[in-house]
């Protein structure tokens, strides 16, 4: 063929290569002339080329073909067969680019906090959680996910072709820090009512989350206050202790007049009015089943659940145990003014309903819970579960309120009044001014208590 002069052409269908074979021998007409066609591919070069199914090179490869249309398949490791119709016209040299689609995967990645950055092979940003069957070719990958202030992480993994992945990422925030300081200063120090090694003033590096902290020292009345520590917190509390003696487990409640009773809810409710009511010391909890059976050794109760409220007992039990234990139950009073402060607050918390912040909700399913375990949901004067867990007996008999002209047969001395609400109540009933009632002897799974002491006048 060399002496025909058609040595450049590298690769064409036989049928061209005959035509052209024939054309160089003469005898006839000379057959159309070659046009040199240059053949790439994206994203990617290297690609195997063939031409009417014959070989020619790799991309970017060039080849002498006769004008009119011709098939062009491609193939590369990693991609789909790649292919086109091109149609070249006589005249000069042409150039047509061919597009491959890579064999690809699909990962879907979610993270708890959500909106975090996912950042693939060190450069590709696949945008941010939750992130929802993004293509990734197939091969090995790694991807970084990362959200301010929390610890960034990574993962490593193989993708197959057309297989869906998913991951899930609860990403760890970065621990905050917190420098209390006391007034007087060397007090002990009280997380979530555990004691703490250290002793004010101290610098403590803590998870972030809603905490109470506390500091006491003796002779001092020991201070507390609710505070949410976010991730990567620097923050500074400084607590004013006043001089003073608080029986242990409980929290001074001062003198003064609070908003009690509500209007316009349960007739029993009503009025709405300002009682006064002398200083008293509240437990900060429900009795506990550990501190019940200290005092009535033959109670028994499931293993694990020393920190859980006392719960079955009857009013006749809770007073014997109060009058044992030195102290008494709450009036109605005082109970309520230790769970919605002076202001009258709907719900310990606040005046706005919150899921989350009490053991209730759960009539069907429920059961108490370890006591203080809802911090979010403390009263103003920091007692906890006052909307929750147990419904706690109070010393009063079910009557009505003063100028509370309403007439029904179960008030008088027959029931005494229960406060609070429990982990089988709804929203209605966990509110600081709901009442119920039962008899002296009656007993349920969520009939707990708490105790009270007067605080002695000099």
């Amino acid at each position: 063929m060399r002496r025909f002069g058609v040595w450049r052409i590298t690769l064409a269908s036989a049928a061209i290569a005959v035509s052209l074979v024939l054309a160089g021998c003469g005898g006839g007409d000379k057959g159309p002339a070659l046009v040199q066609v240059t053949i790439k591919s994206e994203p990617e070069q290297g690609a195997e080329v063939l031409v009417a199914g014959l070989q020619a090179g790799l991309t970017p490869a060039t080849v002498q073909l006769e004008p009119g249309m011709a098939d062009v398949v491609l193939k590369l490791e990693g991609y789909k067969l790649g292919s086109d119709r091109i149609h070249v016209e006589s005249g000069p040299p042409q150039e047509f680019t061919i597009a491959m689609r890579p064999l690809v995967g699909y990962v879907t990645i979610e993270s708890v906090p959500s909106g975090a950055r996912v950042v693939a092979d060190g450069s590709l940003d696949l945008g941010v959680t939750p992130i929802y069957s993004a293509e990734l070719p197939v091969g090995e990958h790694s991807y970084e996910i990362s959200y301010d202030n929390y610890h960034t992480e990574s993962k490593t993994f193989e993708v197959q072709e057309d297989f869906k992945y998913r991951f899930n990422h609860e990403l760890r925030p970065q621990n905050a820090t917190l420098r209390l300081t006391s007034r007087p200063s060397g007090a002990a120090i009280y997380i979530n009512g555990q004691k703490q090694t250290e002793t004010t003033p101290a610098k403590l590096e803590m998870k972030p989350g809603l905490f109470v902290v506390s500091v006491y020292a003796e002779g001092y009345v020991q201070e507390e206050e609710k505070i949410e520590l976010k991730p990567n917190d620097d923050r500074d509390l400084a607590l004013t202790m006043r001089e003073g003696d608080v029986p242990p487990g409980m929290v001074l409640v001062p003198a003064g007049e609070f908003v009690m009773g509500a209007d316009g809810r349960a007739p029993d409710e009503s009025p709405l009015r300002k009682v006064y009511v002398e200083a008293f010391y509240i437990d900060k909890t429900e009795v506990t089943n550990a501190q019940y059976k200290a005092v009535i050794p033959e109670h028994a109760y499931p293993a694990g659940q020393d920190d859980f409220p006392v719960s079955n007992v009857s009013w006749n039990e809770a007073v014997k145990f109060a009058s044992l234990a030195g102290k008494r139950l709450p009036t109605e009073e005082e109970w309520e003014k230790a769970a919605r402060g002076n202001e009258g607050l709907e719900y310990p918390w606040g005046n706005e309903y919150a899921d989350g912040v009490a053991n209730m909700g759960n009539p069907d399913t429920g059961a108490t819970e370890k006591v203080g375990k809802y911090i979010a949901g403390m009263s103003p004067f920091g007692c906890l579960d006052m909307a929750g867990n147990v419904v706690e007996w109070t010393q009063n008999w079910y009557e009505a309120y003063p100028g509370n002209n309403q007439v029904t047969k179960e008030y008088g001395q027959i029931f005494r009044s229960l406060r609070g609400g429990s982990f089988a109540s709804d929203r209605f009933d966990v509110r600081c001014a709901r009442r119920r009632f039962d008899k002296m002897d009656a007993k349920r799974p969520e009939y707990g208590f708490r105790c009270v002491m007067s605080v002695k006048h000099d």
